[in-house]
């Protein structure tokens, strides 16, 4: 059942101006039946319309308890009635405040097991793994070899500054750190025996640290379970295949020599408890993307490297606000979200505007059937958003889970 057969209320905690954003949206227009009362604690609204009788509860406590709320006479005899209630006390919302994305390299324990999610095969065995390392962020290489290229000037007004100038001390000492960790600018960070590797979307492993996979230059059917079995269709990666249940794991990549499971495939004991999927590591990607380019939009791409992603979706979006909680009477409770204008559109036109000079958005990469999960997802949150608030333009607006 739709939405929009039934009576509904829509809950959006706007936590930089303290207030919650609440809208009920009508089967008919308001009328003396029509009643929402703030229950008496302040975290829980009720609607009463025709003999209908809806709750919600609010994303945070509100100091309005026991209270009902007044109709504007302007919304009277409307469809959608809609309310700006003032938030009490300290923003409760922990998601509201951390930007930490699911599975980091210190959510787990030395020699923790790595399984399949759809059917618990271990893929990494309990034991193998020595050390968990965080990979830096997406653009350490470029800023590496940016301060290669542009030290800052030499500045010698006595003609000494202790024997060495600023940048010339800096750059053999700092060199020598980052290469000594692997990180160095003209390095490509490759996988370790005992090492898993944590990005935002995956978890990279040696081959040989991996087990019950099978690779592939397409489909499960086509693959096996000895990589050098295959023939070399393309120089970048192959698909990897969780041999029991024939799940796609992720990827193997010949530029890091590393197995790389997408983190929404894997199951994995952690400190948090979590099991990110694939709208929570979407929605870190975009949040580090807007950290790092400062640009809203995005086109989220199907990665095109193997013969079995045939499907070309692309999702543009546009993030109007990456830090909201919101409630549905419809199903969701108190779910942190990025909120965004989405559009699906073709791969050519994508690639049009990426190769534009004045292109705004930025490429984000992840395997088309994921793209497809997320689409979905889109899809779904945009049937619990008031009727009117769906769409905007050639836009709609979606909720993507954090």
């Amino acid at each position: 059942m739709s939405s929009s057969s039934r009576c509904s209320l829509y809950a959006e905690l706007l936590a930089n101006i303290r207030q919650i954003s609440l809208v009920a949206s009508l089967t008919s227009p308001s009328d003396a039946s029509t009643r929402v009362a703030v229950a008496a604690d302040g975290s829980t609204v009720e609607l009463t319309h025709h003999g209908e009788v809806h709750k919600i509860s609010l994303p945070a406590k509100i100091p309005l308890g026991s209270t009902l709320l007044p109709i504007d006479q302007r919304q009277n005899g409307t469809t959608a009635l809609s309310w700006r209630l003032p938030l009490g006390g300290t923003v409760p919302h922990p998601h509201l405040s951390s930007d930490t994305p699911a599975w980091s390299a210190t959510d787990f324990d030395v020699g923790v097991q790595v399984a399949c999610r759809n059917c618990n095969t271990v893929v990494v065995e309990e034991g193998t793994v020595k050390v968990w390392k965080d990979l830096p962020s997406e653009n350490w290489a470029e800023m590496m070899e940016f301060w290669h290229c542009h030290k800052p000037d030499h500045h010698h007004e006595d003609g000494h500054e202790h024997g060495h100038s600023r940048d010339e001390h800096f750059g053999k000492a700092d060199e020598k750190s980052l290469a000594a960790r692997g990180y160095g600018a003209s390095s490509i960070i490759s996988a370790q025996p005992g090492v898993g590797f944590v990005d935002l979307t995956t978890i990279l492993f040696t081959e040989r640290d991996c087990q019950n996979i099978t690779y592939s230059n397409s489909a499960f059917e086509q693959g096996s379970l000895n990589r050098q079995d295959l023939p070399l269709t393309n120089n970048r990666s192959l698909n990897v295949f969780c041999s029991s249940c024939h799940s796609q794991l992720g990827f193997y990549v010949f530029r890091t020599a590393a197995v790389t499971l997408l983190k929404w495939q894997m199951s994995c004991k952690s400190a948090s408890g979590s099991a990110p999927g694939i709208t929570e590591c979407l929605a870190a990607t975009i949040i580090s993307t807007i950290s790092r380019s400062a640009s809203s939009k995005s086109l989220i791409m199907p990665i095109n490297e193997t013969e079995s992603e045939v499907k070309q979706t692309v999702i543009y979006a546009w993030v109007l606000n990456a830090n909201i909680v919101y409630s549905s009477s419809n199903g969701a409770l108190g779910r942190p979200a990025i909120k965004l204008l989405y559009q699906k559109i073709p791969r050519e036109e994508a690639d049009k505007m990426l190769e534009a000079v004045t292109c705004e958005a930025q490429e984000i990469n992840l395997p088309a059937i994921a793209i497809e999960k997320v689409v979905e997802h889109l899809d779904e949150s945009n049937w619990l958003l008031p009727e009117k608030e769906r769409v905007f333009r050639e836009w709609r607006v979606g909720l993507l889970t954090r």
